[in-house]
């Protein structure tokens, strides 16, 4: 799967990690994970981002039927008004 830059730049923001820590969690270097979100790395340190977010919960939503790219967490669950209390 050949996720978009922007979509994996999300798909970090959605776990609420830094560059830095995802880079130590994924064993990509904070550099590589940089260039993925800038969309200059290599396909290689792609593919292995995008899996280890899917490792962690995300799932990325393939175009179809006129519609772009998405993303689904298997981890957040509750609306904004359930968090809050």
């Amino acid at each position: 799967m050949n996720v978009p830059k922007r979509i994996l730049a999300a798909a970090r923001l959605l776990l609420g990690k830094t560059q830095a820590e995802v880079a130590r969690d994924s064993g990509l270097s904070t550099k590589t994970v940089v260039f993925v979100e800038k969309g200059t790395a290599s396909l290689e340190s792609v593919v292995k981002l995008t899996e280890h977010y899917q490792e962690n919960g995300i799932q990325f939503l393939e175009p179809a039927d006129g519609k772009g790219w998405g993303i689904r967490t298997t981890f957040l669950l509750r609306s904004y008004h359930q968090e809050r209390h």
